[in-house]
Formats: C-alpha cells, sequence, structure tokens
C-alpha cells in the first residue's frame, strides 16, 4: 500500500448517471490540502448538454435549470486541470470520478491524468474494518459526520475525514 501524503486534492464528481462514456459531468467539487491544512477550493456546476435524469435531481438536487446557464465540461476542465496541477488525488471510489474526468479529457483530444491516486474505499476497508459497509452514507453515519450528502463539495468533506482517520489508523 502507498505511503499516505499531506499534500493531495481530495475531489468528487456529480453525474447524469454510471457510464462515463455516455453520462456527463454536472458537478466537480475539490479541496485542496497543503501539509493537511486546506487551501484552496474547487466547485462548479456544469451544463452537462443533456437532459438531468429525474432520478439523479431526486439523488443531488441538481436540477435543469440550475445549470442551463453554467459552463460545459469543456470550458471547466482547463480551470480543474490548473488546480489539481499535479497533486494526489484522494476519492471515495476514486476510479469512478477519475473515469468520468478521463472520458471528458479523451473527448478533447487530451492526456488522461497521470495524478497518484488514494482510493478512500480501499483505505477504510484496511483501515476502518467495523463499518458495516464502505459506502460514503454508511462511513459518514459510523464517524457521525453532519456533512451534507450527493453534492460534490459535501461529499469531499466526507471523504477528507474517512481519509485523514485512515492515516491516523494506519
Amino acid at each position: 500500500m502507498k505511503n499516505f501524503v499531506d499534500d493531495y486534492v481530495v475531489f468528487d464528481v456529480e453525474t447524469t448517471g454510471l457510464e462515463a462514456t455516455t453520462d456527463r459531468i454536472i458537478e466537480i467539487g475539490a479541496l485542496k490540502y497543503v501539509n493537511n491544512e486546506l487551501v484552496e477550493e474547487f466547485n462548479v456546476l456544469i451544463y452537462p448538454e443533456m437532459p438531468i435524469p429525474e432520478i439523479i435531481t431526486t439523488i443531488t438536487g441538481i436540477t435543469d435549470e440550475m445549470v442551463k446557464n453554467e459552463k460545459t465540461i469543456q470550458e471547466v476542465l482547463p480551470d480543474f486541470l490548473n488546480f489539481i496541477k499535479d497533486f494526489p488525488l484522494v476519492g471515495h471510489n476514486v476510479a469512478f470520478d477519475l473515469g468520468f474526468i478521463n472520458e471528458s479529457l479523451k473527448k478533447l483530444s487530451l492526456e488522461p491524468l497521470k495524478n497518484e491516486s488514494f482510493d478512500t474505499v480501499e483505505l477504510a476497508r484496511k483501515y476502518i474494518p467495523k463499518a458495516f459497509n464502505y459506502k460514503l452514507e454508511t462511513l459518514k453515519k459510523y464517524f457521525h459526520l453532519d456533512f451534507g450528502s450527493h453534492r460534490s463539495i459535501e461529499d469531499v468533506k466526507t471523504t477528507n475525514y474517512i481519509y485523514q482517520e485512515c492515516k491516523k489508523r494506519a
């Protein structure tokens, strides 16, 4: 297992569905930590150029109305890449989020991200063995956290808490 890092970006995406090749990103949230201290926040809604399915609006609260005047992923990605630079990336089921980011980069003929990544699902399985399961919502309850759910920046706060907790226990 890789060593934990003190400088990193925790990120999360909300999407129109589960399939990176056909669904779209509707929100990116990220928090940058240097020496384990929060130094910068990135949080944007994104116009997906397709209707947001009703089930996604029910889960996230993000509506077509909320995103209709927002930038597209093509416009947002350069800002996100500039934000993360070469920082290691932390995510809960990080392959899902990276899949959507990399699919969006591919559509723009850009290289996939090469940043080191840490998956808090894997970390939690190793360092929080008594959890009922490793869903973000379950871990949030396990630690009695009062962050919101299913919005990028709130999920990022929970993910960072889990990362730090695993680092303490390692």
